[in-house]
């Protein structure tokens, strides 16, 4: 067997091109070609998922992007912040009788004067930001896990890289008739002074809107990408989607703006077609020095599972109680020795839309906390500093929000379409489901509200009461179904923010150290994360009881609304599933009753 070997990490279109030439001898027309991907998915994938090979690969935002070679594999971590149109490329061009391919190229490499025969095909090009909220936990989680896999694998110098095994054979003897790539195209690094130069001149480059949902948290270092898709992989992919996306990282400086517009007359059949379908692009206004550019290979969702360091899910400690009741303890803790407030608050960061039936979004349970002291000045609330605290460390995305007149004011939280930049301009409220926010009523001091923040307001209620963000089209409103447990702190009942449940606290204990071990912490993430998976039933025996209980408070009291009912019936799911347990028992249902009265105490005491 001849040949070298392939190298999917360090040359993926060398392996591109290999399929792509086997296809050709087999396809009965050209036509043909645009039927399959010749098998690239397959194979990357029994590469990348086979014994954490996907670790091995670099990950844009976690290593710097000048030590990246062009034309390599790499993978990015992101949220779909906004979906351009479909895109119109060069993906094949017959030259001298020879037929080769551009996919995942950003531009056909033609050979000069060239008025070859070429095959037009399309792929969407979708604009990702880093993960909003994503806590530094779940970073240093997957570097560690990068780091691990890493230490396993070692790769001498001439040694080939790991791959799937399927094809090897019929790969090497094709690649002994064919090149892999230009060794000094493949291995260019994206040097700074080298980015910066093609985005001199393009307006894109000064004052640019990345559209960060939530801004950058580490000095403005993270970087979005735009991931172009092919071969109908984006049918699953909506706004808001956290994904893993696998891919070439491209860079050419032919796409830069200022290269479309500088046309002297001389370029070739093939530049002139390939500069018609970019020059109004989206994308195109977006320079490369800020906006990397991945073709994608394959990409996959990112799932709770995904958090737990590497371990099933499973995997928790013997006793269930046991571990829920530390962390209790914890959240106890944290809300100054208040036991009750603390298992709303266990509730609540169960607590996900699970249905939706009508306009109801089942499962949400938004939660008030009431009794918390301003901040000084104007400042955050220490029970909302604490609490947030608290969050970020136990769910791998949370926000904390001030709802100062500033913040209100200041920009529409909702994203809005600009159509004269033909983009999505993101606000706050743009996150992804399972994010946790938590808004600091206390910073609302008195003041007017302008346009903007009656908007705000407007928003911030809707995403409480149904669960949806209204997006702005300019002529037109589109409610986004969101998952986005919300905690309110304020010092009275919120007379704003309508929220499923309101608990006054009762902080007595003084703050005493309290020893909270990385190993605690694991434990209760993955107990929080086995909880939020879990399916919930209602069998007929209990089924039976609540129904008595609920028809028995309604004749006791007839105040008692429907909401009140729905709120019993989430928390008594919730309480099942604290204990890991797939079916509601009666002692749980006894329980939130039992809470429903304490809380309902204490609110007729405010």
């Amino acid at each position: 067997m001849g040949g070298p070997s392939m190298d999917l990490y360090g040359n993926p279109l060398g392996a591109v091109r290999v399929l792509f030439e086997r296809s050709c001898r087999n396809a009965a027309s050209a036509a043909e070609l645009t039927r399959s991907d010749w098998g690239v998915q397959e194979l990357f994938q029994n590469s990348l998922f086979a014994e954490s090979g996907h670790l091995q690969v670099p990950e844009i935002n976690s290593v710097p992007l000048d030590a990246i070679p062009v034309n390599s594999l790499v993978r990015f971590r992101g949220m779909v912040q906004d979906m351009f149109d479909v895109e119109y490329y060069i993906g094949a061009y017959k030259d001298q009788g020879v037929w080769h391919t551009s996919k995942y190229m950003d531009v056909a490499d033609v050979p000069s004067g060239s008025e070859a025969e070429a095959q037009m095909w399309d792929r969407r090009v979708l604009y990702c930001v880093p993960i909003p909220g994503e806590n530094s936990w779940v970073k240093e989680s997957c570097a560690a896990q990068r780091t691990a896999a890493l230490s396993t694998v070692t790769v001498s110098q001439g040694e080939k890289r790991p791959r799937g095994s399927s094809d090897e054979e019929a790969f090497e003897a094709m690649e002994a008739d064919a090149p892999l790539g230009n060794d000094a195209s493949d291995k260019k690094r994206l040097r700074g002074d080298e980015i910066a130069s093609t985005s001199q001149g393009s307006p894109a480059a000064t004052d640019l809107d990345l559209n960060m949902p939530l801004g950058s948290s580490e000095g403005n270092k993270l970087v979005p990408c735009l991931i172009k898709v092919y071969d109908g992989q984006d049918a699953d992919l909506k706004l808001n989607d956290v994904v893993e996306v696998f891919g070439v990282l491209t860079f050419d400086p032919q796409i830069s703006a200022a290269s479309f517009h500088q046309n002297n007359g001389d370029d070739s059949y093939m530049d002139v077609v390939q500069s018609a379908f970019l020059e109004d692009n989206v994308s195109m206004r977006l320079p490369a020095s800020k906006v990397p550019r991945l073709q994608c290979i394959t990409w996959r969702k990112i799932c709770q599972s995904d958090y737990a360091h590497g371990a099933s899910l499973a995997v928790l400690p013997s006793d269930v109680a046991e571990t829920r009741k530390s962390l209790l303890d914890y959240l106890t803790f944290s809300l100054g020795g208040d036991a009750l407030a603390a298992e709303y608050l266990l509730l609540h960061l169960l607590s996900q839309v699970h249905a939706r039936v009508d306009a109801m979004a089942l499962g949400k349970l938004s939660l008030n906390i009431t009794g918390c002291n301003p901040g000084s000045e104007g400042g955050l609330s220490p029970t909302a500093a604490t609490a947030a605290d608290v969050i970020s460390k136990l769910v791998p995305r949370s926000h904390l929000m001030p709802l100062s007149l500033q913040t209100l004011n200041h920009a529409p939280v909702a994203p809005r379409k600009d159509y004269v930049s033909n983009r999505l301009v993101t606000g706050a409220m743009q996150l992804s489901d399972g994010t946790h926010l938590t808004l600091d009523e206390t910073a609302l001091q008195a003041g007017t509200l302008n346009s903007v923040g009656v908007q705000n307001l407007e928003v911030l209620k809707h995403l409480l009461q149904w669960q949806k963000v209204e997006y702005d089209f300019q002529y037109h409103k589109m409610e986004m179904p969101a998952d986005v447990p919300v905690l309110v702190l304020s010092q009275g009942k919120s007379r704003i923010l309508p929220t499923d449940v309101i608990v006054p606290l009762n902080a007595t204990a003084s703050h005493n150290p309290f020893n909270v071990t990385d190993s605690d912490l694991i434990s209760w993430r993955r107990y929080i994360m086995k909880a939020r998976e879990m399916d919930h039933s209602l069998d007929e025996s209990t089924q039976k009881i609540v129904e008595n209980d609920l028809v028995a408070a309604r004749q006791e009291d007839r105040t008692l609304a429907p909401d009140v009912f729905h709120r019993w019936l989430t928390m008594a799911r919730l309480m099942a599933v604290s204990y890991l347990e797939p079916t509601l028992k009666l002692e749980r249902w006894r329980k939130v009753r039992d809470l429903e009265h304490q809380c309902a105490a204490r609110l007729r005491c405010m």
